[in-house]
């Protein structure tokens, strides 16, 4: 799952994959497609990051301006009596104008960047600004990533370029720190008198990352015309306003999940966990979900996924993760069927059990937290979401069972294998296990000190010595036995 993941689906999701259809002997229905660890889609989900920080990055120091330097030879050749540019200073301007605007709650002043002609731009304008409205912002301002294309011309004819826009955005009360989402706007000069006008907007990649589409976009106030904001004690729930009724029928079931997480987590003494409230989006079916905040290209599969959003600005010269996004599938079996605690419950204590986790995640370490285990991850998610509950209570038991039984190699799966056709949700329940094996022979307060190491980019070998005293080869060993133990 992200962190989407499956339950038992990124970072970056994790992601939380569908269970075997009913009667179905092996580990259900083909697999995801193949996710790249270097999108955003781990929430981390864990392989997202890398992306997150890419942009994360490039926010919290400011990129440089692409296109003609307003000291260089372009504009100055386009100084004289005819020609028409566009300057640095004219572009912070037009930014500073649009931030103090939309926190006046000023409509008119918001909507005068955009080209009034386009209709359709001014009201997919106006439904955000009204959406913007209906979020508990504390910080919500507009600054400059860069620009591409000719920002000057000699001749008077006119500058078409795009301005990559960075909306930096906190949630009072579930934000760590500043977010930012990544817009491309389509600037236009058409003469030397003539004022600057956005033309179209849309989401802007992250330009040193090739799996980028775009970066945190669209949030849920960019996609639908209206948007309902359920608000709880634990939870800010997100979705469509023609789906209203769906956030408060779910509302109880979220923060239930948040309040069974954080009993399991603060009964095991841990650091306390850096934030107890969750931003919960609604969707509709899998495209939905594919496209909120959106980074990578790749297809959402699964029920639910978490999406770890890297902090607009350095913390003491690092970059950290400044919240989460957790999103599910509300058409999903696991939240249509009439079924108890196997489904929405379990869906939302998985993601859930990511969200807490992400924000540990120092994203100075990327590359070790690239190749994060996806066992220990998912498996931490599936422990934490059948917290309580016997392994039969998981779906994926009984098949992983009969797996095990036809001949299993006694190995933890690498994550090359993990989403290997066919096994899936095999690995995700083998996951699950070797947190159960762990915590029934350590005690969970070293699953957890475990889990936290590897989250912040121990590899898995030194977390294991470190924290639980034996090698890895040590743990897998024991942990096969239990499992063979449980095949009978």
């Amino acid at each position: 799952m992200t962190q989407g993941h499956p339950p038992p689906g990124h970072a970056d999701p994790r992601r939380y994959g569908a269970p075997p259809p009913p009667a179905q002997p092996v580990p259900w229905g083909p697999p995801p497609p193949p996710r790249s660890r270097r999108g955003l889609w781990i929430g981390l989900a864990a392989g997202a990051l890398a992306l997150a920080v890419c942009a994360g990055t490039a926010v919290g120091v400011g990129l440089g301006l692409r296109g003609d330097d307003e000291d260089g030879s372009a504009p100055k050749a386009a100084a004289g009596a005819n020609g028409v540019t566009v300057t640095d200073a004219e572009l912070t301007a037009l930014l500073d104008r649009h931030s103090k605007a939309l926190a006046a709650k000023d409509l008119d002043g918001y909507l005068a960047a955009f080209d009034p002609a386009r209709k359709e731009l001014i009201a997919g304008q106006t439904q955000l600004f009204h959406n913007l409205a209906k979020l508990p912002l504390s910080v919500a301002r507009y600054e400059t990533i860069e620009k591409q294309g000719r920002v000057s011309d000699a001749f008077g004819q006119g500058v078409t370029f795009q301005l990559d826009v960075s909306f930096v955005h906190q949630l009072d009360g579930f934000d760590l720190a500043p977010v930012a989402e990544w817009y491309r706007w389509t600037i236009v000069r058409a003469g030397k008198d003539a004022p600057i006008q956005v033309t179209a907007v849309t989401g802007a990649p992250a330009g040193g990352n090739g799996d980028s589409k775009t970066v945190y976009y669209p949030g849920p106030w960019d996609k639908w015309r209206e948007i309902h904001v359920e608000r709880t004690p634990y939870a800010l729930i997100i979705t469509d306003a023609a789906r209203a009724d769906l956030a408060r029928r779910y509302a109880p079931a979220v923060d239930k999940s948040v309040t069974s997480n954080l009993a399991v987590w603060r009964a095991n003494a841990p650091p306390e966990p850096v934030s107890d409230k969750f931003v919960v989006t609604l969707a509709a079916g899998k495209d939905e979900m594919t496209s909120l905040y959106r980074i990578g290209t790749e297809k959402a599969t699964e029920a639910g996924y978490s999406v770890g959003m890297v902090a607009a600005e350095r913390k003491d010269g690092k970059n950290t993760i400044g919240g989460t996004r957790i999103v599910v599938d509300t058409r999903d079996r696991y939240f249509t069927r009439s079924g108890g605690d196997n489904d929405a419950h379990m869906v939302l204590r998985h993601e859930i059990a990511h969200s807490l986790m992400t924000p540990r995640t120092d994203p100075a370490a990327v590359d070790e937290f690239s190749k994060l285990d996806e066992w220990v991850v998912e498996g931490f998610a599936e422990y934490i979401a059948f917290h309580g509950r016997p392994l039969a209570a998981s779906e994926r038991t009984a098949p992983a069972l009969q797996l095990v039984r036809t001949g299993w190699n006694g190995t933890l799966p690498s994550n090359g294998d993990w989403q290997k056709s066919g096994l899936l949700t095999f690995h995700y329940w083998l996951g699950h296990t070797a947190m159960t094996h762990l915590a029934e022979k350590h005690g969970e307060p070293k699953l957890f000190r475990f889990v936290e190491a590897v989250y912040a980019g121990a590899p898995t070998d030194r977390a294991a010595r470190d924290v639980l005293g034996v090698s890895l080869d040590e743990f897998q060993a024991g942990w096969a036995d239990y499992v063979r133990e449980l095949a009978g």
